[in-house]
């Protein structure tokens, strides 16, 4: 049985040796020459040799448009099954176009392989794929304005949003003409989230303000969000590039429970429509407690307190407060009606805003000015006295026999 087999393999050994590796060179021939096609998606294209004052809608900064092409490859079987979509790319040379409005047609020598495994020169054989039209379009420069939105999500704990500055920024882009006519229309739009900072990061700030004026404090916006998507480019960031971005902010108020420590007047208005029977000489102020006398005038003995506004705005106003009860028959009302004012307000305002300007580094002239004065209204839209942390401070005002009486509500 050996001998059979060994005279099978050693008996003319050259011929069959010369058989096998004909056979196999054979093979290797035939299967490279069997042809295969395939449909690879979103195959991208890069352009080069773009005329510096032209440019093409859609081109990302890296020369890649933002349109993409179905190409059909039609090639060697091995070469083309392994072929995937992120294994090449399209090279135009917009030196080769005809006009500004290119029809495009895709050969195999625009092919770029990006696997330096395949070898797609010498085994593709047809590139097929829907002509479509590049637009040259003139290259042109322009700003466009940028709206700083009212930020999104919630401050850290302890603290409260006042305001964001500047409110107004601009880009300088260089775009397709269209692209920029568009943009302009429309504008752009930067939103910070302020449940990104941290309680740790506004802990940190130092306020600008003296005299224990330290609990409204502004957060510099960092690099990594002073960026703005821009549309025809798949919505890619690009920093901003205003000057003004280095001054944006958020500013913030620490909220706290503040002691008023200001000696609060209490004064009796009189309305004209009833001075006849009820003023100063018939129905004059009972001085009693809470109230108390000094130099004719009345004030109130108790401490109180205010919230949701700064120190600094509480010392502005705290000499200019006082309470009014307003004077009414028994007859229109059974308790008086009071409020608490401040006196001079648009003095007090400019006070502020001069003060805090002083005191900032970021400069801002009128536009930060407006803010500021946006702001101080707001404080005086919230001002409100308080005798404990959780309960507003509440008097009781009546007409009594011979005067008026004030007790502190309950």
């Amino acid at each position: 049985m050996d001998s059979v087999i060994t005279r099978f393999f050693l008996h003319n050994w050259q011929r069959k040796l010369l058989a096998v590796i004909a056979a196999m060179v054979i093979w290797y021939f035939v299967d490279r020459s069997i042809t295969e096609t395939k449909v690879i998606p979103n195959v991208p294209i890069r352009v080069v040799n773009l005329p510096p004052d032209k440019t093409i809608i859609g081109l990302l900064p890296n020369r890649l448009l933002s349109k993409r092409v179905t190409l059909t490859l039609s090639g060697s079987k091995d070469v083309i099954n392994e072929l995937e979509p992120g294994d090449l790319e399209v090279l135009l040379d917009i030196s080769t176009a005809d006009s500004d409005e290119w029809v495009v047609k895709i050969a195999k020598k625009n092919l770029v392989s990006l696997n330096p495994l395949i070898d797609l020169a010498h085994n593709i054989t047809s590139v097929e794929h829907h002509e479509f039209v590049l637009k040259l379009s003139p290259l042109v420069t322009a700003k466009i304005p940028i709206k700083v939105l009212h930020p999104i999500g919630e401050p850290p704990q302890g603290y409260e949003f006042l305001d964001i500055w500047p409110q107004k920024l601009s880009q300088t882009i260089n775009a397709a003409e269209e692209e920029i006519q568009a943009l302009k229309s429309k504008g752009l739009e930067l939103v910070i989230d302020l449940s990104e900072i941290t309680k740790a990061d506004l802990d940190a700030i130092k306020s600008p303000h003296d005299h224990g004026h330290d609990d409204e404090i502004s957060y510099i916006v960092p690099m990594k969000w002073r960026k703005i998507a821009l549309p025809w480019q798949g919505n890619n960031w690009e920093e901003i590039n205003d000057p003004e971005v280095q001054y944006l902010r958020i500013d913030f108020l620490k909220k706290s429970f503040l002691p008023l420590d200001k000696e609060v007047a209490v004064r009796v208005f009189y309305p004209m429509k009833y001075s006849a029977t009820i003023n100063p000489k018939t129905y004059p102020l009972h001085v009693h407690e809470p109230l108390y006398q000094k130099e004719d005038l009345v004030y109130l003995s108790m401490p109180l307190y205010v919230r949701n506004v700064s120190r600094l705005f509480l010392d502005i106003i705290g000499d200019f407060l006082e309470i009014d009860i307003v004077a009414a028959p028994k007859s229109e009302r059974e308790i008086l009606t009071w409020s608490l004012e401040v006196v001079d307000p648009h003095e007090l305002e400019d006070i502020y805003v001069a003060y805090t300007l002083a005191n900032s580094k970021m400069g801002g002239g009128k536009k930060r000015e407006t803010i500021l004065r946006k702001r101080f209204r707001e404080y005086m839209h919230r001002l409100a006295f308080y005798s404990a942390p959780e309960i507003k401070f509440h008097i009781e005002s009546y007409l009594g026999v011979d005067g008026i009486d004030v007790i502190v509500g309950k």
